[in-house]
C-alpha cells in the first residue's frame, strides 16, 4: 500500500491535546509539497482535559477517516495518551474495503497493534508535533519513500552493546515499550514469535524499563525472536540512588544470548525519527559498525 500524488490525508488527534495549532499548518504544507491533499478532522484541535476532545469526539474523527474511501492515509497529529480509551470501539468493516496507511508512533502504538491484529501494515513514523523542530532531510526523504514507495533503506552506527549476528530478516512488530506492556494479557496481546521486535520509549525510569522488560519476558515475548531492534530511549530521569545498570545492560539481561540485539536504531522520540513499516519484512544487515535496515 502506498500513496500517489493527489491522494487525501486525514489529520486526526486520537490521543493527547495539541496546544500548538501552527503544527497543523506545517503538516499541511509538507503534505502539499509532496503533492497530497489533506483535511483536519473536525475535533482534532479540541481539548477535553488531557485529551484532544472527548473519547467519542476522537473516536468519531478516527472512524470517519477509516470509513472514508477517499482517504488514503491517516496521520496522527501527536501521541500523548488516549488511544487505548477508544481502540475497542473501532469498526473495520468499511476500512477493509478501502485500506489506508496509519502513520504515527508513541501512543499510536496501540492503534498500530490493533491494525496489525487485523493484518494491515502500518507506518511507525514522525508525527506533525515533531515538525516544530528541525527534522533532518534524510528522515523526511525516508518517510516520503515509505509512504510513496512502501520501502525504506537507511543505515546507522551501532554501539558496542550490539550482539554479533549475520544478516537477519523477518516481519517487524512493536513500538513504544510502555504501550506494548499495557497490552499484555489483553485481547490485544501481540505475537512476536519468529518476528523482529522493535522497542523505544521516552521519560521512563530505568527501573520501569526493567519492570516492563521482565513482564514481556514472563509473557513469552522475548523468546523465539528473529531479533530485537532497540530504538531510542530518551529523557530517562535520574535514579536516586543510581540504578546501577544502563538501558543496554537491562535489555541484554532479559534477552537470550542467541537472539541478536541491535541497539541505537534512529527511531523514537527524537528529531532523528526514521520510519519503520510494521507488519512488513525487515532486513537487518551488519558491516563492521554500520547497521543497514531495508524493507
Amino acid at each position: 500500500m502506498h500513496l500517489q500524488k493527489g491522494d487525501l490525508v486525514a489529520l486526526v488527534s486520537p490521543a493527547g491535546y495539541l496546544p500548538d495549532k501552527l503544527i497543523v499548518e506545517q503538516a499541511q504544507n509538507l503534505l502539499e509539497k509532496w503533492g497530497l491533499r489533506s483535511y483536519v478532522a473536525p475535533n482534532a484541535l479540541k481539548q477535553s482535559g488531557h485529551f484532544a476532545g472527548t473519547d467519542m469526539e476522537r473516536l468519531s474523527d478516527l472512524q470517519a477517516a477509516m470509513d472514508n474511501p477517499d482517504v488514503k492515509m491517516i496521520w496522527a497529529l501527536r501521541g500523548g495518551y488516549g488511544s487505548i480509551r477508544i481502540v475497542d470501539r473501532l469498526d473495520f468493516s468499511e476500512f477493509k474495503k478501502s485500506p489506508k496507511i496509519l502513520a504515527g508512533f508513541s501512543d499510536i502504538t496501540v492503534l498500530h497493534q490493533k491494525f496489525l491484529q487485523k493484518d494491515f501494515e502500518t507506518l511507525h513514523a514522525l508525527m506533525p508535533v515533531q515538525l516544530k523542530n528541525k527534522i533532518p532531510k534524510e528522515v523526511i526523504k525516508q518517510t516520503k519513500s515509505a509512504l510513496f514507495e512502501n520501502r525504506i533503506s537507511y543505515s546507522f552506527i551501532s554501539n558496542s552493546f550490539t550482539t554479533g549476528f549475520t544478516d537477519v530478516s523477518g516481519k517487524v512488530t512493536g513500538g513504544n515499550l510502555a504501550n506494548l506492556y499495557s497490552l499484555l494479557g489483553t485481547d490485544m496481546d501481540f505475537d512476536t514469535s519468529g518476528k523482529i521486535l522493535f522497542i523505544e520509549d521516552v521519560g521512563e525510569q530505568l527501573y520501569q524499563i526493567d519492570r516492563m522488560l521482565i513482564a514481556l519476558k514472563k509473557a513469552g515475548k522475548c523468546k523465539d525472536l528473529k531479533a530485537l531492534l532497540v530504538g531510542q530511549f530518551t529523557d530517562i530521569p535520574e535514579n536516586k540512588p543510581a540504578f546501577g545498570k544502563s538501558v543496554e545492560e537491562i535489555i541484554l539481561e532479559h534477552i537470550a544470548p542467541e537472539i541478536p540485539v541491535i541497539f541505537n536504531a534512529p527511531v523514537g522520540h527524537t528529531t532523528n525519527n526514521f520510519p519503520l513499516i510494521l507488519g512488513k519484512k525487515l532486513t537487518i544487515a551488519k558491516q563492521n559498525n554500520t547497521i543497514h535496515l531495508s524493507q
